[in-house]
């Protein structure tokens, strides 16, 4: 299951103190606006830069041996990314879509590194982050190994219905097809399309091609805790 990355660190909450920087111009950083599929950056491509993220999705996928494509991150907005990619004398091993319109500011790393070191409250903030990774790449191998297909796409649309508006019904659209889904999850297409029937059964989103509506999001999360209970 490729976690979405919401840097929101309880009572130290990374986003603000981050964010801070690129609004108030700290460091020399340029805005970018990237459209859905458009990509960030290549694998086995050198580049400087980090990127903080406004608003909008980046995907961080790899290609593996059979062709397929692996998801393993999903950043969001308050995301810092890019700092996997800046071993010296290292390329990148992944390449970074925009699956969804987004918008970034994009930073040489050794301005914001120089910067922060100089500004004990921004590297700790960015020090809880590096920590915060680290903990969602473990908890990712518990929940593929606790829970089943269902169980991780409940947890997944319900991460994804707070980057979307709700209409005034309450409803959500999420504009993700079926193979993103499940490139998300780390299950096949055909797993999660019996999986999004089930929920559709029970009215809790209506499919549509490419995308779907969550029509009942506190019955999705009951979803998500059935098993704890």
């Amino acid at each position: 299951m490729a976690k979405i990355m919401k840097q929101y660190l309880k009572e130290c909450d990374l986003s603000p103190c981050l964010r801070e920087i690129f609004d108030r111009k700290l460091v020399p950083s340029t805005l970018r606006q990237l459209q859905k599929g458009e990509i960030l950056w290549h694998e086995k491509e050198r580049h400087s830069y980090c990127y903080f993220i406004k608003n909008g999705i980046i995907k961080l996928h790899v290609i593996i041996k059979d062709g397929r494509e692996k998801a393993l991150f999903f950043y969001t907005n308050g995301s810092l990314l890019g700092f996997q990619n800046l071993a010296e004398n290292k390329m990148t091993v992944t390449t970074a879509t925009a699956i969804t319109p987004t918008t970034l500011y994009a930073v040489e790393f050794s301005q914001l590194y120089s910067f922060i070191t100089k500004h004990h409250e921004y590297l700790s903030a960015l020090t809880s982050y590096l920590f915060h990774h680290m903990a969602t790449e473990a908890q990712e191998i518990v929940n593929l190994s606790l829970f089943n297909t269902m169980e991780r796409l409940a947890g997944l649309l319900v991460l994804l219905a707070d980057e979307y508006p709700k209409n005034e019904q309450g409803e959500v659209l999420i504009p993700i097809n079926n193979q993103e889904l499940a490139a998300m999850v780390g299950a096949c297409r055909n797993s999660v399309y019996n999986a999004l029937s089930l929920f559709q059964k029970k009215n809790i989103i209506t499919k549509h091609r490419g995308s779907l509506i969550i029509t009942d999001l506190d019955r999705l999360k009951s979803e998500t805790t059935k098993k704890k209970g």
